[in-house]
């Protein structure tokens, strides 16, 4: 546990570097080509810091233990940081979105080509590294914060391919008189293009961190598969029904099991199920809070 939070500290400290670097870089050199996609790219890594800032934060506030004033634990911060991070970059996207296509019918953007070209090559190889090495880190680390990380890169490198893509297309249409006219509109078509493909991304994981929030089902099957196993304890055991609730908040599975049963059971007995439950819920790569009730009368559980 400790070594998972020690890693996820070092991670999120080299995506607030990095982050910090692009920022900078891509507004200053954004303003001096005139290039809107390198403008958005810089502006797009500023807000990436700030989350990235608040990601931080929320891990260290989350991994100092308070039972007293956190009875439950703090795994609703995690997914309330997701939310505002993807919130604010589903902004961004939309503002951008909509001032390339203002460029596009006023004329486009005269840029310099070559300079942006060199600049946009460096910084598509140096965000597509980092993107690499938080995804990679993500699939070992479970942490939600770190996979929002890994997203947030990702979507920033998809803008630098864009922007890349972008210069290549128009130093191409530089070669020919015929086809110059077009290169003005080529950097506010990619920030439209860029911005049409990702804005979905966004969108999605704030779903996802609003099911969190709201207590919802986990997407997936894990949920069908945890009451089919607690039906199958309800046969084995004679039980007269059963209600189970799971959801999954941050990097915690919650799972409530209600066992409705005319039957005496002693304590060792109802430990030997719990542990039995526990077993089955191992296969999960998650934490998990397990609460386990027996009563006669239903009313307890619904």
């Amino acid at each position: 546990m400790y070594e998972n939070m020690k890693r996820e500290h070092t991670v999120l400290k080299l995506s607030v570097y990095g982050a910090l670097v692009f920022s900078v870089s891509g507004i200053v050199i954004g303003l001096i080509v005139g290039a809107q996609m390198i403008l958005f790219d810089g502006l797009y890594s500023l807000v990436s810091l700030g989350l990235s800032l608040l990601s931080l934060t929320a891990s260290r506030f989350m991994n100092k233990s308070d039972m007293e004033n956190y009875p439950f634990g703090k795994d609703k911060i995690e997914p309330l940081v997701v939310l505002i991070k993807y919130f604010v970059i589903l902004i961004l996207v939309i503002g951008s979105l909509a001032s390339a296509i203002m460029a596009l019918f006023t004329g486009g953007r005269e840029i310099e080509v070559g300079f942006a070209l060199l600049y946009s090559a460096i910084a598509t190889v140096l965000c597509v590294l980092i993107t690499w090495y938080l995804i990679k880190i993500g699939k070992n680390v479970r942490s939600a914060l770190i996979q929002a990380e890994g997203n947030q890169w990702y979507m920033d490198s998809l803008v630098s391919v864009g922007v890349l893509i972008g210069f290549v297309i128009s130093f191409v249409l530089l070669q020919f008189d015929n086809l110059q006219w077009l290169v003005p509109y080529i950097d506010p078509l990619m920030v439209v293009l860029v911005s049409i493909y990702f804005i979905k991304v966004p969108i999605q994981e704030m779903g996802t961190a609003l099911r969190e929030i709201l207590d919802m089902p986990p997407r997936g099957t894990v949920s069908e598969e945890i009451k089919h196993f607690v039906n199958e304890l309800v046969i084995d055991y004679q039980f007269d029904e059963s209600f189970t609730r799971v959801s999954k908040v941050g990097k915690t599975l919650w799972v409530e099991v209600d066992f409705i049963t005319s039957k005496e059971l002693t304590i060792k007995e109802q430990d030997q199920i719990r542990e039995t439950l526990k077993s089955h819920l191992d296969q999960y790569p998650h934490d998990q809070w397990l609460t386990v009730l027996f009563t006669q009368d239903r009313k307890w559980s619904i």
